[in-house]
Parts: structure tokens; sequence; C-alpha cells
């Protein structure tokens, strides 16, 4: 068999690395036109009003419409929705942390499951949002509008939500720990179940009985119901109506 002059690959040698490096581009081709780029995904947002998983994370949406929009597991991390109209909008696992929500309006927004750790989300309106199991850890909801929204089962720790009106909002089973209720409105507030751990309110917190604080929150969360009249069953984005429909319809649709 004669050998290949010096310095020469065998001509089946090079075709095989040949091969390889054709395999590994083509790899890369098709790794690349699987992630999106921001601009695309900003671009595919506001023209069909909806980015499901999209890599969204630091892109400008600052004070547009986006209502009803479905971003569901988007990354929107570090995104700036300050302003941003998101009434109805589904953001059902979606990535906000460090995100700047600041005077959005989220009403009846679906963020079940959200990771919105560290958000902005001072004056923020989200009357009948769903929050529920959504990670709130050291977001700052200060002076927020959250009146009937669900945080059930939420994480809310280190959590400011000073001078927030949370008229009629759900917090079972949700962890507070350090939690800032000062001045905070938590007239008709459910706290059955939660775990609290050095919550703050003072005089200026109004509390579930409409007492002004300090609130006795473990009293709160220890009771499996609140004081006062007899309470219907009620969801995050639900109308009165709703709430006077058989019980065993309300239980049907909780357990979807």
């Amino acid at each position: 068999m004669q050998k290949a002059p010096p310095g020469h690959a065998r001509p089946g040698l090079a075709a095989g690395i040949a091969c390889l490096l054709a395999g590994v581009a083509m790899a890369h081709t098709a790794l690349a036109q699987t992630t999106v780029p921001h601009g695309d995904s900003r671009d595919r947002l506001l023209a069909t009003n909806a980015c499901v998983k999209c890599d969204l994370a630091g892109v400008d949406l600052a004070g547009l419409n986006l209502m009803g929009a479905d971003l569901s597991q988007a990354d929107l991390s570090r995104a700036n929705l300050a302003g941003a109209y998101l009434i109805g909008a589904t953001l059902d696992q979606a990535r906000l942390t460090g995100a700047n929500l600041s005077g959005a309006v989220i009403g009846g927004a679906n963020l079940s499951a959200a990771d919105m750790g560290g958000a902005n989300l001072t004056r923020v309106v989200s009357s009948r949002a769903n929050l529920n199991m959504a990670n709130l850890a050291s977001a700052d909801f200060s002076g927020a509008k959250l009146e009937y929204s669900n945080m059930e089962g939420a994480i809310l720790t280190g959590e400011n939500l000073s001078r927030a009106d949370l008229y009629e909002s759900r917090f079972l089973f949700a962890e507070l720990t350090n939690v800032n209720f000062i001045g905070a409105n938590l007239h008709e507030a459910d706290f059955s179940h939660a775990e609290v751990n050095g919550v703050a309110t003072d005089a200026t917190t109004t509390c579930p009985d409409l007492k002004p604080g300090p609130c006795d929150m473990h009293a709160l969360s220890e009771s499996g119901e609140q004081s006062g009249a007899a309470r219907q069953p009620h969801f995050a984005g639900e109308g009165a109506a709703f709430r006077e429909r058989p019980f065993r319809f309300v239980l049907t649709l909780y357990r979807e």
C-alpha cells in the first residue's frame, strides 16, 4: 500500500474530517434557528400579541398596549414594562425577575407560578390579577392597587406592600416572611393558613376586620375563617354573579 506523501492527509481521512466539520456547522445553524433574537421576539409580540416561551429579557416594552397578550413562559427578566397595559394578559410561568412594571395595568392578568423575584411593581394596578403560586420574593408593590387579587400559595418573602390596597385579596397558604404592610389596606383580605413571620403592620394599616393596626396576623393565619360576615368563595377575575353560583362548580374550576 502506497503511503501518502509527508504533510498530506490521506483522502479518506480528509473526507471524514470535512464531513465532521460540515455536520458541526449544520448543528450550529439549527441551534441558531431555534433561538429567537430579542428584536425578532419583540416584533413577533407586537405583530401577533403573543410570544410564548420567547426570550424578551431586558427588552423595552414600556407604555405599550399588550392587553390580552399571551406571554406564557416567556423570559421577561429585567424587561421594562413600566406603564404597560397588560389587562387580561397571560403570563403564567413567565420569568419577570428584576423587571420594571411600575405603574403598569395588569388587572385580570394570569401570573400564576410566575417568577417575579425583585421586580418593581410600585403603583401597579392589578385588580383581580391571579398571582397564585407566584414567586414575589423581594418584589416592591408599594402603593399598588391589588383589590381582589389571588396570591394563594405565593412566596412573599421580603415583599414591600406598604400603602398597597389589598381589599379582599387572598393569601391562603402563602409564605409571608418579613413582609411590609405599613399603611396597607387589608380590609376583608384572607390570610387563612398562611405562614406568617415578621410581618410589619402599624396604626396606619387597616386590618381585615376594618380596625386600625397593628394587626394580629398570626391569629388571622391560624383561623380557617375571617371574622365578620360569612364569605362566599372568591377567585381572582370573578364577578359577584359568578361567586353566587353553586359551590361544586367553583370547586371544579379550582381543581383545573
